[in-house]
């Protein structure tokens, strides 16, 4: 594959990423706990107070890995971003899997860790 068709996946991934997390964070933020709860049963086993810093914490990791890239500045912000996500899909993986919820989940969640990877690899790329 050339770069151009590189680029071009990566601002695709990139774009699914950022509106996954933006959905799960804003989910998680904005619906009332007794209500997320019975949509996502794993959440009664937390306060509604870490829930919601969890939907936090998504909202900016997306937020913080693709503005600079769309604004051309702040740089800096992207790598803490990617590694606050990643951090937030390895504490997704330890959760579910404690719970013992299928495979696929765990799976559905590595690929989302690589699919943040990839797409903070090229982004490094680029930057420089």
């Amino acid at each position: 594959m050339n770069s151009k068709t590189i680029n071009i996946i990566t601002w695709v991934l990139q774009g699914i990423m950022t509106l996954v997390f933006l959905m799960a964070g804003g989910m998680k933020v904005f619906t009332p706990f007794d209500q997320y709860v019975e949509a996502m049963p794993y959440a009664a086993e937390l306060s509604a107070g870490i829930i919601k810093l969890i939907g936090t914490l998504e909202i900016l990791g997306a937020i913080g890995m693709s503005l600079p890239f769309l604004i051309k500045k702040w740089y800096f912000l992207s790598p803490l971003a990617a590694l606050g996500l990643a951090a937030t899909i390895i504490g997704a993986i330890v959760t579910h899997a404690g719970r013992n919820e299928p495979f696929v989940m765990q799976i559905a969640f590595f690929v989302i860790l690589g699919i943040i990877a990839f797409v903070r690899n090229k982004q490094i790329k680029a930057a420089k």
